[in-house]
């Protein structure tokens, strides 16, 4: 009984380690991936006389799971060991965030391909395409790698292919992505222009690639694509999804309104942004808290300091507004105003925002800072006795809220 007991366990044990050791090959067989940041992974493979290839997914996505499998075929561990030394991050990893840091890279989408010379230096990048079964996917990732090791089809080469006059569509969208995950916006710009040249018929502007153009690369309000998606919202939202045109819409906004040329924006064009998010949906409120700033820099700029208050006046009335938004935009007025027509109103505001504040909350910090703005408008309306009490006010609720005190003595001196 003992030696049938005993006999049978070894079998089991014997079938265990034989599933364990195939599980163990197969793991085996794919691309081998190094768990160490990219400088240790550079130099293994400058050892080695390799490049570098680097997988970047990330958690949950579909795309990357179905990937996952992919890169652990024979195939595809064939050809990469044979030619890179490899690493795979997830996106939000400290292995990840150092990669970016240091190489100035940015995810534009996943997952994605990055692959370096033996010093380090990138020389091709490239999204996979998800495909319909194992051997075209296999063939789609084998081919980033084919094109990372010639390097007439880099993406580091695509500049020079651009500056030539290549304008084929599928390189140009390569070249997109290559210019946004490198951080290259004067590139980026440059393509955007080129894609609102290309599309300019409506059947070619709502079909998928408009549409992944629009939600990828446009982050021009301006441009010709942004304008047209604007305008025809309703085939977007019935041909590719509302929370799909939403997210869009919200992208090309936001790049726009703080983006590298926000701080050249007119009042008229900020003002067409706000209403832009309004007929994407999003609460007239919410999109007034978002563009507020925007729109009273711009008016600043335009030397337009009516329309800075009138704008500011209506947005306090229309929303509620906290002691430190109040704070924060009063001092914004009496730091950017070009002239002191908006100070009378100042006052009123910042009086609003006063009586508004519980008598348990008298002695914080946005309160001095109220008091202070206070004072300035006084100031500059040349009302110097109510200017000096509420300097005086001020200091008195900075000490007592235990701030530095520097800023409010220096602003009570000014009426000495």
């Amino acid at each position: 009984m003992n030696y049938l007991f005993d006999k049978a366990t070894r079998i089991l044990v014997l079938l265990l380690l034989l599933i364990i050791g195939q599980n163990a090959v197969s793991q085996a067989q794919g691309i081998q991936f190094l768990e160490k940041d990219i400088d240790q992974v550079v130099a293994a493979a400058k050892q080695q006389g390799k490049l570098v290839f680097v997988e970047i997914n990330l958690k949950g996505c579909p795309h990357c799971e179905s990937l996952a499998p992919v890169l652990q075929e024979k195939q595809v561990g064939d050809f990469f060991n044979s030619k890179f030394v490899s690493a795979k991050y997830e996106a939000n990893s400290l292995l990840s965030k150092a990669l970016q840091k240091k190489k100035k890279l940015h995810y534009p989408e996943f997952p994605l391909f990055f692959f370096f010379d033996a010093d380090g230096q990138l020389i091709h990048q490239a999204a996979p395409s998800d495909k319909p079964n194992r051997p075209e996917f296999i063939e789609e990732v084998l081919r980033h790698a084919s094109d990372a090791l010639a390097p007439a089809t880099r993406t580091s080469g695509y500049a020079a292919r651009y500056q030539q006059g290549d304008r084929d569509l599928d390189f140009l969208i390569n070249y997109a992505k290559y210019a946004k995950a490198t951080r290259d916006t004067l590139q980026s710009t440059a393509l955007a222009d080129e894609f609102g040249q290309v599309f300019t018929q409506p059947a070619d502007l709502e079909s998928p690639y408009g549409f992944y153009i629009i939600s990828r690369f446009i982050s021009d309000f301006n441009n010709p694509m942004a304008q047209y998606f604007f305008q025809h919202l309703e085939p977007y939202r019935t041909k590719h999804g509302v929370r799909e045109s939403q997210q869009a819409g919200e992208n090309i906004l936001f790049q726009s309104l703080f983006g590298k040329n926000s701080d050249n924006l007119t009042s008229e064009e900020v003002v067409a942004m706000r209403q832009a998010m309004e007929s994407l949906g999003i609460a007239p409120n919410v999109a007034a808290m978002r563009t507020i700033l925007k729109e009273l820099e711009a008016f600043f700029r335009e030397k337009n300091t009516a329309a800075a208050t009138v704008r500011f006046d209506g947005y306090q009335a229309d929303n509620f507004l906290r002691t430190t938004d109040y704070a924060y935009l009063l001092r914004f007025f009496n730091e950017k105003a070009p002239d002191n027509s908006y100070a009378e109103k100042l006052i009123t505001w910042a009086d609003k925002a006063l009586k508004a504040v519980k008598p348990t909350e008298q002695n914080k910090p946005e309160v001095a800072e109220l008091h202070r703005e206070k004072s300035e408008a006084y100031l500059r309306l040349g009302k110097k006795e109510e200017g000096r009490k509420a300097a005086e006010k001020a200091l008195a609720v900075a000490k007592l809220a235990k701030e530095k005190t520097e800023t409010y003595e220096k602003q009570l001196a000014k009426f000495k």
